[in-house]
């Protein structure tokens, strides 16, 4: 189901839900919640208050009452961790970039403090580093735009998660690019597209490929 979702099989991931729904016990909340979130992107890809609504669902399963004011205050389980991360996601697609930067806000500080420990928990460090950052980006927050996608950046590096890498340099080098720092951005946008072509992703090779070239009229051609 996962795996679906991330290549954006809405429609067999949608399947795959529907049959583990008939297989899960009720009183199972932890496969209830992974249920609720996994529908909340394969249901309602583009329909963000919707796929909201089943995110609050999923965490009021095992969090009821949670107050977004002080996430700090629960001990969050992976599961819990994923589903903040799409309610920040939602509330960013819909146009409200300061109230999920409040969520990322609170998630990073604390999953610096305690995650870095399990491999699927640094796994969670990176998605929340690349995703923090880019709404610091657009928020013209540079500098902390840099600081944070450096700590995802040196996981990668430290933990060997080659996939997260791409994102995080080439949220870096936007920043760079906002700061004036252009030979340092050009440097990076390099290594981000190699770190994609390696990957074999090439739709975000194309994207990187398009920025260049509007940004500093330069070809990434190799």
């Amino acid at each position: 189901i996962v795996a679906l979702n991330s290549q954006k099989e809405y429609e067999k991931a949608a399947e795959k839900i529907r049959r583990l729904e008939q297989l899960v016990e009720p009183t199972d909340k932890i496969t209830q919640q992974f249920i609720l979130r996994c529908k909340a992107l394969a249901y309602f890809p583009e329909d963000y208050p919707a796929s909201r609504d089943l995110l609050l669902q999923a965490l009021s399963l095992t969090l009821p009452d949670f107050d977004f004011d002080h996430i700090s205050d629960y001990l969050l389980g992976i599961e819990e961790v994923k589903i903040l991360n799409q309610i920040a996601n939602s509330y960013s697609e819909a146009g409200d970039r300061r109230f999920a930067i409040h969520i990322y806000r609170q998630l990073f500080e604390d999953s610096r403090k305690q995650l870095l420990n399990t491999e699927a928990k640094v796994s969670l460090v990176i998605m929340l580093s690349y995703n923090y950052s880019r709404l610091l980006g657009l928020e013209r927050r540079y500098e902390e735009e840099i600081e944070v996608a450096t700590i995802g950046q040196q996981a990668c590096i430290q933990y060997n998660k080659t996939r997260g890498l791409g994102g995080l340099l080439l949220n870096i080098a936007y920043a760079q690019h906002g700061l004036g720092l252009d030979n340092e951005s050009k440097s990076n946008l390099i290594d981000a597209y190699f770190a994609y072509r390696l990957m074999k992703d090439d739709g975000s090779c194309t994207i990187i490929q398009k920025y260049a070239k509007e940004t500093f009229d330069m070809e990434l051609n190799f």
